[in-house]
């Protein structure tokens, strides 16, 4: 794995892991396109590390305000952290449970269409209205399950979050940051899971610091414009990204199909 690929992989990962175009997809759509050999388990934690720090450095004054709530057990900050873990909860268990069916799902083949499911539910948020709800338990329980569908290639986690928590009525501010919240656990356990596998790699840290470099960077520019995006109601375009893309990665399918 060259250095020229981690940097690719890297900005794949930072600008599709917080799109609602699915990270996963396109990284292994990319590897494909692009003729590069798979890197193995360690480069794909790495890169998820540095996805997980653009949130923590983009929230980080939320999360110290979260942080110093806990310690003095204040109500609201102990509520909210419950509930991002009750709507974590399900991708956990799926994940951990259903690791080597999941696994099966990652082919060039069946993205595309997963893709497509996709961009139909971004669809349906620019009919969305906002409201003063809170997030609540039964909603918490609701976006949880919709995060499991993202564990499959193509079906995008953000897309699925972000567009539940509009539909059912959260106000868009609350809305981008509890996806955001949820995906710290999610990115975290996804690294700790995966690194049992890490021991049978060799290591080149140049490749690493770089993907890991060019992740975190360009997933903090896209937080920063997702988060415009959603504010202005516009979250709903994203679909272009989805239709745009589908009839080139179908056609790819194909040509894998023979």
């Amino acid at each position: 794995m060259d250095s020229i690929n981690s940097i690719l992989l890297g900005i794949i990962q930072g600008f599709t892991e917080f799109l609602p175009i699915s990270s996963s997809g396109h990284l292994v759509l990319a590897q494909y396109f692009l003729g590069i050999e798979s890197p193995g388990i360690l480069l794909e934690v790495v890169l998820h590390l540095g996805t997980l720090l653009s949130i923590l450095l983009y929230y980080r004054y939320d999360i110290y305000d979260l942080l110093q709530g806990i310690y003095r057990k204040d109500a609201d900050s102990l509520y909210y952290v419950s509930m991002v873990g009750v709507a974590t909860v399900p991708t956990i268990a799926i994940g951990l449970f259903f690791k080597a069916q999941l696994e099966s799902l990652f082919s060039p083949i069946f993205v595309p269409y997963m893709l497509l499911i996709t961009g139909c539910v971004l669809l349906i948020t620019k009919y969305s209205s906002e409201t003063t709800k809170s997030i609540t338990l039964k909603i918490s329980i609701l976006i949880g399950c919709a995060q499991v569908l993202a564990i499959i290639p193509g079906i995008s986690r953000s897309g699925m979050t972000i567009s539940l928590i509009l539909l059912l009525g959260v106000d868009r501010a609350s809305a981008a940051k509890f996806s955001f919240f949820m995906a710290i656990p999610v990115l975290l356990g996804a690294g700790i899971l995966q690194l049992g596998n890490v021991s049978e790699m060799p290591v080149q840290f140049g490749p690493l610091f770089l993907g890991f470099l060019f992740a975190f960077i360009s997933g903090y520019m896209v937080i920063k414009w997702l988060i415009s995006l959603i504010s202005n109601q516009h979250f709903w375009i994203l679909i272009l990204l989805y239709f745009c893309r589908f009839n080139m990665y179908l056609d790819g399918s194909r040509e894998l199909n023979g």
